[in-house]
């Protein structure tokens, strides 16, 4: 049962860092590229 609850918890610390950049891009910087280069990752890593 502990390995369950540690896996739901990265799920929703992954989940929030994916929400956490495509807020970013969406609106703060309004731009793709900004947005990666401040979260350190690559265009590609964003569109998939």
């Amino acid at each position: 049962m502990a390995e369950r609850v540690r896996s739901e918890k990265d799920l929703v610390r992954r989940a929030n860092r994916h929400l956490a950049v495509l807020r970013h891009a969406e609106s703060i910087s309004g731009n793709v590229a900004a947005t990666c280069r401040y979260h350190g990752i690559s265009r590609t890593v964003f569109y998939r």
